[in-house]
């Protein structure tokens, strides 16, 4: 026996103009357990369908009136009763016949005279896959109206054709006001016209496609709105493709992610302004060091020239103790003007061109590696501290070549780019595993990036393995990024 579609026995309707095919198949049927009504005509047959809602019609080809194919049209073009299976039955067994029947909607085709057992193996197969299909789409329709998120479905004019209970509590709207109605309503006036554009992306989507994460502002029926978050695919239904519309309000998590930004923009902000405290606190010691212990200094080794001049010829002791005295004047003269030149190298006074310039040479002189400076214009229109920078992201990308890369050469190139700066430091050492260096957390790579962004722009770091780091970086030349200060 067939399993039943509903709490009760499958229905099946008998359409035949002759008394005994409808007594036979009423009779087999029920044997079978199924309900069974009967018409013998089409008209009558039509109408006995839309009472009766049936889940399987037997159909004969030749009727009075609208003969079998007319009614099956008929069927197929009823929004109730198109997903009824139809299975003809006719004395007809020729090719063109039984085309005939499967091209106006049937879903099987017997000849008379019936086979009993082929007749009710027929009608167990389709009442089964009736009853399938039908929990498959009441399980789609249960997912649809229960989803999570609101799932709007739109005929191919953008028309609404069904919307779920999260789309009726995201937008305020009953059902039956969105039903029909263009889809533009969920939409704010001044988005319409970019939707309209957007519509063009999807005319080649495919069944199971989906275009995902469009953000956008949806309209509630109040007129107030919400940010959301839309994802677009196509359907194929019984009744055409239908486009499928996830809607999800993504109002919470926006304001999650601005209080992010906001706050690592604040922490930027925050590291900004100590760079530029510390720059500042570096020049003052610098000068004081430079000014005030160099000339202390510079006087003390006059005083000792004094002496050896006029005491030196007399005592030649004291002459060498004095000449000791001056060779570690000289030493701590040296040292103070180093000290002053790593806080502040005076060269930055002179703007960023002479200051790198300056730099590379030191760093060829103390490393002992080749560095080549392509700059494209001899000099760079920025504000000091953006300068300053600079300065720092190149002088920490060199401390690391000479720390780690084992490099034969480095070069640094500095052009200028529709109002952006871009340096590019590139050495041929052995180069690193980047997938490992974010695992292990680089802090000297993360503080030139945090750096880079502190100036409104961005650092990316290109490594191979045996292949050498290459370190770019694009910077604004004038834009002030928000909350960066100088003291």
């Amino acid at each position: 026996m067939s399993p039943p579609l509903r709490s009760g026995a499958a229905r099946i309707l008998v359409i035949d103009d002759s008394p005994e095919i409808r007594l036979l198949a009423t009779v087999l049927l029920e044997r079978e357990g199924y309900e069974v009504s009967s018409a013998d005509n089409g008209e009558d047959g039509v109408k006995r369908a839309t009472e009766t809602a049936p889940d399987l019609i037997l159909l004969d080809v030749m009727l009075p009136g609208m003969d079998g194919y007319e009614v099956c049209r008929w069927l197929k073009q009823s929004e109730a009763l198109r997903d009824i299976p139809v299975i003809f039955m006719s004395a007809q067994d020729d090719v063109p016949a039984q085309t005939q029947g499967f091209t106006a909607g049937g879903a099987d085709y017997v000849t008379k005279p019936l086979s009993v057992p082929v007749l009710l193996a027929r009608v167990r197969t389709h009442v089964a896959l009736h009853a399938q299909r039908r929990s498959l789409e009441g399980m789609f329709r249960d997912a649809l109206e229960y989803a999570p998120d609101g799932i709007v479905l739109t005929d191919p004019q953008w028309r609404i054709v069904q919307a779920n209970a999260r789309t009726l509590e995201l937008f305020g709207y009953l059902r039956e006001q969105l039903i029909g109605q263009p889809v533009d309503m969920l939409v704010p006036a001044r988005l319409r016209g970019h939707h309209h554009e957007r519509r063009k992306l999807y005319a080649d989507l495919r069944p199971g496609d989906l275009k995902l994460g469009v953000n956008t502002d949806c309209l509630r029926s109040d007129g107030t709105e919400f940010a959301g978050e839309l994802s677009v695919g196509l359907l194929r239904t019984n009744r055409g493709p239908l486009l499928m519309t996830v809607v999800r309000d993504v109002t919470e998590s926006r304001r999650i992610q601005q209080e992010m930004a906001d706050s690592r923009q604040r922490l930027r902000d925050l590291a900004a302004q100590g760079d530029a405290m510390r720059e500042y606190e570096r020049k003052n010691i610098a000068r004081e060091v430079h000014d005030e212990l160099g000339q202390v200094l510079t006087a003390l080794r006059m005083d000792i020239t004094y002496a050896s001049m006029k005491f030196g010829a007399a005592d030649a002791d004291l002459l060498d103790r004095l000449q000791g005295m001056r060779v570690l004047v000289d030493r701590a003269i040296q040292g103070v003007r180093n000290v002053a030149t790593n806080l502040r190298p005076s060269a930055l006074d002179m703007g960023l061109v002479p200051a790198l310039e300056w730099l590379s040479g030191d760093f060829q002189r103390h490393a002992g590696i080749p560095c080549q400076l392509d700059l494209g214009s001899p000099s760079v229109d920025m504000p000091e501290h953006r300068a300053i920078g600079v300065f720092r992201i190149v002088q920490e990308s060199l401390t690391n070549v000479s720390r780690y890369a084992q490099a034969k050469s480095v070069c640094i190139s500095l052009r200028q780019d529709e109002g952006q700066l871009v340096l590019q430091i590139r050495d041929d050492g052995r180069g690193f595993d980047m997938a490992a260096s974010a695992r292990g957390g680089s802090f000297g790579l993360l503080g030139m990036q945090e750096r880079a962004l502190a100036l409104g722009g961005e650092l990316t770091v290109s490594s191979v393995v045996g292949e050498g780091t290459t370190i770019t970086a694009r910077l604004p030349l004038q834009l002030e990024p928000q909350g960066e200060e100088t003291p």
